[in-house]
């Protein structure tokens, strides 16, 4: 029988006396006398469980009135693919060996526990509020998506084709996870079961392309190149800003896909899920070009404004590839889950057609031996 962990796995096993051991490393001398607990997030993130707790202490001065404890989460079915991807390691190995130096702003960790056998963890984080995330169902302004695009510049930029990355246990690309056999069956599971419940009826140029995924399967996809560390869930719901400077330097949370992988895995993702359509199709470009131009300020070489664009439309088919996929593991009861996947769908829907994705699709899985032969033979020089 699979031991017992020794931290809190739910808001409900919550104690006094834990909290008090775990903020201690970084406020010697507290002492939780009690604590009020609040349920937030809900329908914002998919992967976990967090509750704002206001501290009772009978302690030294200066310590916070209020943390956010972050938890697995409480459905069955999202732990175990969490576990196949490794998500939770991901956010904590991020936590541990990036977020000092990540080039990005992000939370402050008090505290953090892993069980990854039975796929339970806990963290006790720093809580950002006023801060607050945007809402994507809304959408971002273009003030707020300048900001992130120089935010994720300089995170990209600090990483960028790092060997510091390949060292770390939890870093591998998620697209090299799962075998690629059994990704292309999941596929395949997931568009015959799109096609008998209608999910992608109201979306006609997603459901039009998704036959064209399966053959991009032929073969192992090639490795990154170039590549750095990537949040791979850039979107409005994982990005905080103050009121006080809605448009000043973002801090970003939840980072459960981080890893190794293309830049453009993210500037895709935010440009086509958290941006209301007519506001890409106006700024689009504009706000590209912000983003390699602080890429070049930071010192990147031998990326190409051109080169740029040719992964940002890959990334427009990793982007369906995803979304293609079941997302019946991953738990999405609240009332905002419905309006937040038209959202996203929608979105995406539209960016398809205005970058002529179909092209690309009929011509990648020719390019893909061309391209890990190319990263071969850069690996090789280098």
């Amino acid at each position: 029988m699979p031991s017992k962990p020794d931290f809190p796995t739910s808001p409900a096993a919550l104690t006094a006396d834990w909290l008090t051991s775990a903020l201690t490393p970084a406020f010697p001398g507290i002492r939780v006398d009690g604590f009020e607990k609040t349920t937030i997030g809900v329908g914002s993130g998919f992967m976990g469980d967090l509750e704002r707790v206001s501290l009772k202490t009978h302690s030294i001065a200066g310590h916070p009135e209020t943390v956010v404890v972050k938890f697995s989460s409480h459905f069955e079915a999202t732990r175990i693919l969490a576990g196949r991807m490794n998500y939770y390691g991901r956010e904590l190995g991020f936590y541990e060996d990036c977020a000092e130096t990540a080039g990005v702003r992000t939370p402050i960790i008090y505290c953090q526990r892993f069980d990854p056998l039975n796929q339970h963890f806990v963290m006790v984080m720093e809580d950002l509020a006023p801060a607050v995330p945007t809402d994507q169902v809304i959408g971002n302004t273009l003030e707020q998506s300048e900001q992130v695009m120089l935010a994720f510049a300089d995170l990209h930029g600090r990483w960028w084709n790092s060997p510091d990355l390949k060292h770390m246990a939890w870093t591998a690309p998620i697209t090299h996870v799962t075998p690629i056999k059994e990704s292309l069956a999941q596929l395949e599971d997931s568009i015959s079961n799109a096609e008998r419940t209608g999910r992608f009826d109201a979306y006609p140029n997603m459901k039009r392309l998704q036959p064209r995924l399966p053959p991009l399967f032929a073969m192992e996809p090639p490795q990154p190149e170039p590549y750095t560390l990537v949040h791979g869930d850039l979107r409005s719901d994982n990005i905080f800003f103050s009121p006080e400077s809605p448009t000043g330097e973002p801090t970003i949370i939840d980072w459960q896909t981080a890893g190794i992988g293309q830049p453009m895995t993210d500037i895709a993702r935010w440009l086509t899920q958290s941006i209301d359509v007519d506001l890409r199709r106006q700024h689009e470009t504009h706000l590209l070009k912000l983003y390699h131009d602080r890429l070049l300020a930071n010192g990147v070489e031998n990326y190409s404004y051109k080169k740029m664009l040719q992964e940002y439309e890959i990334n427009l088919v990793v982007t369906l590839l995803m979304f293609s996929m079941s997302m019946d593991e991953i738990e999405q009861t609240s009332e905002r889950a419905a309006p937040l996947f038209h959202a996203m769908y929608s979105r995406l829907d539209a960016a398809l057609v205005d970058w002529d994705v179909e092209k690309t699709l009929k011509i990648l899985p020719f390019m893909i031996p061309f391209m890990k032969l190319g990263n071969w033979i850069k690996t090789i020089f280098n």
